[in-house]
């Protein structure tokens, strides 16, 4: 699971910076649909999209980049420590941004 904000996540989740909630995604990300996503990131979803896929991605998510990308979203695929440590910079850097996580498998 994820701790954050001192509170512990036992799930996937999606990050905001002002709100950690819940995500239900397919076991495999490379099944992850950009509309599985864009309801949970509000009204107007941050320029940067951190995705934390578990291990090591083997699959950029080409498709995945590409649907994010034809609505302004820079998504960086990484693994899920990967992508922790990226948010946290991110977030220390005042960045605008969302993160999906996968537990690290």
């Amino acid at each position: 699971g994820f701790r954050i904000s001192s509170t512990r996540h036992k799930g996937p989740v999606i990050i905001l910076p002002r709100l950690t909630q819940p995500w239900t995604p397919p076991h495999d990300p490379l099944d992850v649909d950009v509309g599985m996503i864009l309801p949970l990131l509000g009204d107007a979803p941050p320029p940067l999209l951190i995705f934390g896929a578990g291990a090591a991605p083997q699959d950029p998510l080409t498709g995945l980049v590409a649907a994010c990308r034809s609505r302004a979203i820079n998504l960086e695929v990484m693994s899920t420590a990967a992508a922790c440590r990226t948010w946290n910079v991110a977030m220390s850097e005042g960045r605008n941004a969302a993160a999906c996580l996968y537990l690290q498998s």
